[in-house]
């Protein structure tokens, strides 16, 4: 690994900790973002949090100290923990935009507190089963053969599957876009009324935050497909980790900065922050 590597790796993971860690804050500290969508967003910046904070360190001490041990060391459990938790917390966001896009009326019905609770907890459950089940089998046959079959697990299970099902999903809440705008244009036409503003405000800014968040997730996935065919036809080890580490943290790093830009809510209260900061500065006395 060279020197530019550890540069950027490490500058990424300290980003990710702080926009991840920033939007935890945010909305907890502030009521009016308390919603059951937040609720997600929440859940999937700690996942990304914390994807930050263990992906490099684990990298960098596995690096450090070379173990012929097939069991991994603590560090790294927990980044496959939290990368595969931050998948699974996607797809649950990713659905509830899609049942709040497609199915409004019935979104308040079938999106209850408790149901909310339910599905992040899922998420959690997922993942956490999924990596205890390959630690239990590593300790007790100690062999590297268990991480081939559960390398193709993860390539099913967490970057195939969830491909699949964003790309249906945001595919969806496109074409239901493109018609409510559509539709306005024409109602707008008829009544030489603008009824096209309210409609892009409410969908098409949650249409374009999950088509950023899920095309950066599709190219993470695109480098585990590349190493799964390097290894299917060329029989040989997938020595990818100078792009896939940074590629991997900087899925969890633009989550954050995508939620400021694009979410309405979040995107209002960043601006109050930060213009109240800039009064403060503007009104701050001059010393001589």
């Amino acid at each position: 690994m060279t020197t530019l590597f550890w540069i950027v790796a490490w500058f990424l993971s300290l980003l990710t900790a702080a926009g991840n860690g920033f939007i935890i804050w945010l909305v907890c500290n502030k009521r009016q973002l308390r919603t059951q969508t937040n609720a997600f967003v929440v859940s999937l910046a700690v996942a990304d949090l914390c994807v930050g904070m263990t992906v490099v360190p684990s990298l960098f001490f596995t690096k450090s100290v070379d173990s012929p041990s097939p069991v991994p060391g603590k560090f790294e459990i927990l980044s496959w923990f939290f990368m595969d938790s931050s998948v699974t917390n996607l797809c649950a966001l990713v659905l509830d935009r899609y049942l709040a896009i497609v199915m409004p009326l019935k979104y308040l019905y079938l999106m209850t507190q408790r149901r909310v609770v339910r599905m992040i907890c899922l998420s959690w459950a997922t993942a956490f089963i999924f990596i205890a089940t390959e630690l239990c089998l590593l300790l007790i046959l100690q062999t590297p053969l268990i991480y081939n079959v559960f390398f193709w697990l993860v390539i099913v299970l967490y970057k195939l599957l969830p491909c699949v099902m964003l790309v249906l999903c945001f595919a969806s809440m496109l074409s239901l876009v493109h018609k409510h705008d559509k539709a306005a244009k024409t109602l707008a036409r008829q009544l030489r009324f603008n009824h096209q503003a309210n409609l892009q405000a409410r969908e098409k800014p949650a249409v374009i935050m999950m088509g950023v968040v899920i095309a950066i997730f599709l190219v993470t996935c695109a480098i585990y497909f590349r190493c799964g065919f390097v290894i299917l036809l060329d029989k040989k080890k997938c020595d990818d980790l100078k792009y896939k580490i940074p590629i991997v943290v900087f899925n969890s790093t633009i989550n954050p900065f995508t939620y400021a830009f694009f979410k309405s809510d979040i995107k209002r209260e960043c601006r109050r922050i930060f213009k109240f900061s800039k009064k403060d500065n503007d009104i701050r006395p001059a010393y001589p």
